[in-house]
């Protein structure tokens, strides 16, 4: 079974429920947060949560590969990636669920 995906309407509405705020007003706040953290990672800082993890900006190098279709050998290009490494509290609660 497919896990239910947690959206930023769904964080929005909890943030209203919990703290009384009408849900549009959480959803911007949602918005603007989102914003601030990758207007960071676009400037090569780490965004870092306590408790919860942080983000940084990873150069993938380019590295060879086979096109699927024709079998032909290529080159895939470097890219700038998002990785994400979770807190050791975070890591700790989901492990206590297993």
């Amino acid at each position: 079974m497919k896990p239910k995906t947690f959206t930023k309407r769904e964080l929005a509405r909890r943030l209203h429920e919990r703290f009384g705020f009408s849900e549009r007003s959480m959803y911007r706040l949602v918005e603007a947060l989102l914003e601030e953290m990758k207007t960071a990672l676009e400037r090569g800082e780490e965004v870092k949560i306590v408790h919860f993890g942080h983000f940084r900006v990873h150069y993938r190098r380019p590295r060879r590969g086979v096109n699927p279709r024709t079998g032909e050998a290529i080159i895939i290009p470097g890219a700038r990636t998002v990785l994400f490494r979770a807190a050791p509290t975070l890591k700790a609660l989901l492990h206590a669920q297993e």
